[in-house]
C-alpha cells in the first residue's frame, strides 16, 4: 500500500492526481498483484525454499530502486510520445511499479507453500497469511499516507522500501 500511495505522488507532478490517474494506478497495481499471486503459486509448487523467497524480496528491492532512478525519464518520454493520460498512466504505472508489485504479489502464495505442513490446518494457515498481509496493508496505508509522505517525501520512501526489502532478503 505504501508503494501504491507513493506511486500516486511520484506520478502526480507529471500527470496530475485525478480520479482517472488513480483509477489507472489502482487497476494496474491490482493486475500486477494478480500476476504475482499466480506466478508465485506456480514457482512455489515447483520448489519452495527460503532462499528463493529471499531472491523475490531482493528483486522487489531492485525494481523499486529502478523506479526511483528512472521515474523522470520514463514519465517524460511517455508524455513526449502521447498526451493521452490514460495511456501514459497505465504504461507508466506498469513500468515503474509493475515489476515490484508482481514480485511482492508472489510472496503470499510462496509463504503459504512454505507454511503448509498439513492439510488439516491449511485453511487456518492461509487465512493467517492473508490476515497478516491485510494488516500490513493497513499499517502501510496509515504509515505511508499520514506520516511518511509528509515527513520523508516520495523518492526517499522508495529507497526506504527498497532498503527494507533488501534487509528482508
Amino acid at each position: 500500500m505504501i508503494l501504491e500511495l507513493d506511486g500516486s505522488r511520484i506520478i502526480a507532478p507529471y500527470l496530475g492526481a485525478s480520479t482517472l490517474i488513480w483509477t489507472c494506478l489502482i487497476g494496474v497495481i491490482l493486475g500486477c498483484l494478480s500476476i504475482g499471486y499466480w506466478q508465485g503459486g506456480k514457482i512455489a509448487d515447483r520448489s519452495a525454499d527460503f532462499g528463493k523467497l529471499a531472491w523475490i524480496f531482493f528483486l522487489a528491492s531492485l525494481f523499486i530502486i529502478a523506479s526511483a532512478e528512472f521515474k523522470e525519464v520514463i514519465l517524460l518520454l511517455l508524455l513526449a510520445l502521447t498526451s493521452n493520460l490514460v495511456v501514459v498512466s497505465i504504461i507508466a504505472t506498469s513500468i515503474l511499479f509493475g515489476p515490484a508489485t508482481i514480485a511482492l504479489g508472489m510472496v503470499t502464495p510462496y509463504l503459504a507453500k512454505l507454511s503448509l505442513t498439513n492439510l488439516e490446518a491449511s485453511g487456518r494457515t492461509v487465512g493467517n497469511l492473508y490476515a497478516l498481509s491485510t494488516l500490513g496493508s493497513i499499517v502501510g496505508t496509515f504509515l505511508g499516507g499520514l506520516i511518511l509522505l509528509s515527513l520523508v517525501g516520495s523518492v526517499k520512501i522508495l529507497y526506504i522500501l527498497a532498503s527494507m526489502l533488501f534487509l528482508l532478503s
